[in-house]
């Protein structure tokens, strides 16, 4: 018997990060601290062993997500610039080149896998899978001290997938697995640390 995922989304917590696409992050992130008092922002470059986008594979070689995230009261916010527009992604297709604008809210799974398996019963579009650069996670894996073995174990496996929900709500969610959380964490942590000046507002990661 099949499993039934009727309530697979319920009661899940979203309210872990607000995601944006704008062409200058910097830019982006320096104009949200003036007006909210948002930071301090952690910023690296994604790139992606495999894309797949609406069930096909693109070429996503050179392809690179510039990001930052940073503290937004007690949650916290990306954003995130793509370096060739050509590429059919999430940004490009919910998106304008050139203009900054929100994009997804994110939702915490116990599994990605099972997640996509909801996705499918409950005939909500998938736009995107992403699967790691394991050169590029190593990276960051040893600039925050993640276990790398970890990151090893998960090398085939996808770092996240973004569902379309524009049709029902009018909005996307990233699925992402708890793993994650560390970042989110480590996000709020040096808020509390952060003196608030421009000079130590910017972090890089990896």
């Amino acid at each position: 018997m099949a499993k039934d995922y009727t309530d697979y989304f319920k009661g899940r917590d979203w309210v872990h990060m607000l995601g944006f696409c704008a062409p200058d992050w910097k830019g982006f992130m320096t104009e949200h601290n003036r007006l909210f008092g948002s930071g301090p922002f952690f910023y690296t470059t994604n790139t992606f062993g495999k894309l797949v986008y609406h069930g096909e594979e693109v070429d996503c070689k050179g392809l690179e997500f510039h990001a930052c995230y940073g503290a937004w009261g007690s949650h916290s916010i990306e954003v995130v610039s793509q370096n060739d527009w050509s590429v059919p992604t999430m940004f490009t297709e919910l998106n304008e080149q050139g203009k900054p604008g929100f994009n997804h809210i994110h939702m915490f799974v116990e599994s990605l896998q099972e997640a996509k398996e909801a996705c499918e019963a409950l005939e909500i579009p998938i736009i995107t899978i992403g699967y790691p650069d394991l050169e590029n996670a190593l990276e960051k894996a040893r600039a925050t001290g993640v276990d790398e073995e970890a990151v090893r174990a998960k090398a085939g496996k996808p770092s996240f997938m973004v569902a379309d929900l524009r049709g029902h709500l009018g909005f996307a969610v990233q699925f992402i697995e708890p793993s994650a959380k560390r970042l989110h964490d480590a996000i709020l942590g040096a808020r509390d640390k952060w003196d608030g000046s421009e000079e130590h507002m910017f972090i890089k990661l990896g």
